[in-house]
């Protein structure tokens, strides 16, 4: 694993309009327009505002303070050059050094899991609530930050699941997780157990099939308990129920039912496919309703308890 810690103060970089300052001679009226980029000043004047009365080596000092800084440190010393009709100022020089940042620390991590193109899972240590997560999924990036100090963030590259003291979540929502998701959503619905994701999360991990893991809830005691019974009809009227929304009428049962009943296909089978519709996969979250790209699980990312 590689990390980058960065850590340095949060750049005050702006343009400080207008602004002026304790003049060492008689000129007075002078304004100007000075920009702060990493505390390097840039300054020019305020072509309104060239005031009268300066003559050449006056000095102006614009105070720190004026600028997001401290005086004296942050001062600005400007030393009149040249001057035109009636002393206004025609070219001068500028000498100071401005506050870098506001005095906040910002650090930022930037993890690389050791094995890319892979699942991948780190442990916050810590739990949920201490947190604030945004799956970036144009980088692949998941940017976490924390809730006790904001200035603190892990921009974790290539992570798919986080851990934490309380609970993990996954984000892999085109991935294992999802699938899983979707196969209790279409088998039980409701709210999906948590446990019945992190187990269903490790079949699949360690390579069973959609199709698989989806024989498995189906032949289960507590899908049977759910349907009221364990025959295809009961079958067929719970998983229909939960991917249409109603349920189905004798007519519209009835072509499933045949299919099992004759071996055409199995409940695992007819499970995965209900599962993986894109109506139903829209319906829960998954996927993205046009012009949306992803679902709101991408953003959230799927709570389980790891088997």
């Amino acid at each position: 694993m590689s990390t980058t810690v960065t850590i340095g103060q949060i750049p005050i970089n702006t343009t400080y309009a207008g602004v002026t300052g304790a003049t060492g001679g008689s000129g007075t009226g002078a304004q100007f327009n000075i920009t702060k980029t990493n505390g390097a000043y840039t300054v020019a004047i305020d072509s309104a505002h060239l005031g009268t009365g300066y003559v050449a080596g006056d000095t102006i000092t614009i105070p720190g303070t004026s600028l997001g800084g401290t005086a004296p440190a942050n001062n600005d010393i400007i030393t009149v050059g040249t001057v035109g009709v009636n002393g206004k100022i025609a070219t001068f020089g500028s000498v100071g050094a401005g506050a870098i940042g506001n005095g906040i620390i910002d650090t930022i991590i930037t993890v690389t899991p050791d094995t890319a193109g892979s699942l991948n899972t780190y442990n916050l240590g810590d739990k949920a609530a201490d947190f604030t997560v945004v799956n970036d999924t144009t980088d692949n990036i998941l940017k976490v930050t924390s809730a006790l100090d904001t200035t603190v963030s892990f921009n974790l590259n290539n992570y798919q699941r986080l851990t934490y003291t309380d609970k993990s979540t996954a984000f892999d929502v085109n991935g294992h997780a999802g699938d899983v998701y979707a196969l209790l959503k279409a088998s039980l619905g409701g709210t999906v157990n948590t446990t019945y994701e992190g187990l269903g999360i490790k079949m699949e991990d360690s390579g069973q099939t959609s199709a698989q893991v989806a024989a498995v809830i189906a032949g289960s005691s507590v899908f049977a308990t759910a349907a009221g019974g364990s025959d295809y009809a009961s079958f067929v009227n719970l998983v229909y129920t939960n991917v249409v929304g109603v349920a189905p009428t004798p007519a519209q049962a009835l072509p499933y039912v045949t299919q099992l009943a004759t071996g055409a296909t199995t409940e695992g089978a007819l499970l995965a496919s209900a599962a993986h519709l894109a109506a139903f996969q829209q319906t829960i979250g998954l996927v993205g309703v046009a012009p949306a790209t992803t679902g709101v699980l991408a953003g959230t990312g799927i709570d389980y308890i790891p088997a």
